[in-house]
């Protein structure tokens, strides 16, 4: 299989960024995600306001973690809200997808020490989830430090140029283990990174014996892309409007 759903006609393919006066990112970290699909660690919260993040995701980590089937809450939590529609966060967001941005999934994975893991390292591509054109862009947030040991995120460079690979029902792309460049991405707490939902990357078992690994994964769209299914019952606008109507967005909560 190449998508959760082959029926929509999807368009599954990269499209490289026009942002010829990028506001938050560079040039040069523009023509990154371009040609490698992602653009390196990018600090977004410390000190106090890093604190605060912290604090919210370790007291809510039952409610975000413990529940039966996939769901988002920042429609829900004011908190959470807050964090995925920071202004720091919008600002390079627009330079990606424009002035109009909306979040439609997101999701906190706490990774508890494990060092006798057996959990198989699956890598994929996060458009053959999503029920739309290839057109994403994702944030994976560091709560804890991310590191080689304690399963930090991998990348294959340049891979979201390549289309959509052939996966298996869990969307495990056998053949990436033949890529040669596979890159770790360690961050500290509060830095993020920015990516295609073409690229390829995955993120292994915390094989360490005692340091937590959370990481906050949030996925975002320009509201001119057309959602199907049930992607927009969570959807919230970051920044800008839906103009077009597509998303028929929840109100912040508060």
């Amino acid at each position: 299989m190449k998508t959760a759903y082959p029926d929509l006609g999807l368009d599954l393919n990269f499209v490289p960024v026009r942002c010829e006066t990028p506001q938050a990112f560079t040039r040069d970290e523009i023509e990154q995600y371009n040609e490698e699909g992602f653009i390196s660690p990018i600090t977004l919260f410390e000190g106090k306001e890093l604190r605060g993040v912290q604090e919210f995701f370790e007291r809510s980590r039952i409610r975000l973690t413990k529940y039966e089937t996939f769901r988002s809450f920042h429609h829900e939590i004011p908190e959470l809200y807050d964090i995925i529609a920071h202004p720091g966060t919008t600002a390079y967001l627009r330079d990606l997808l424009g002035p109009d941005v909306v979040c439609h999934v997101s999701q906190y994975i706490r990774k508890e020490p494990d060092p006798d893991s057996i959990r198989k390292t699956i890598y994929h591509q996060d458009s053959t989830f999503n029920p739309m054109d290839a057109r994403c862009a994702l944030v994976w947030l560091a709560i804890d430090r991310a590191f080689v040991d304690n399963g930090c995120m991998w990348f294959i460079p340049g891979s979201h140029k390549l289309g959509v690979l052939e996966c298996d029902d869990g969307h495990h792309i056998a053949e990436a283990a033949t890529f040669d460049n596979q890159m770790p991405m360690e961050l500290e707490p509060g830095q993020a990174l920015f990516f295609s939902d073409m690229l390829i990357h995955s993120s292994p078992p915390n094989r360490t014996a005692d340091a937590v690994r959370g990481g906050l994964t949030a996925t975002y769209a320009s509201t001119k892309v057309v959602p199907t299914l049930g992607e927009k019952n969570w959807a919230v606008m970051c920044c800008g409007e839906d103009r077009s109507g597509n998303w028929e967005v929840h109100q912040p909560p508060r």
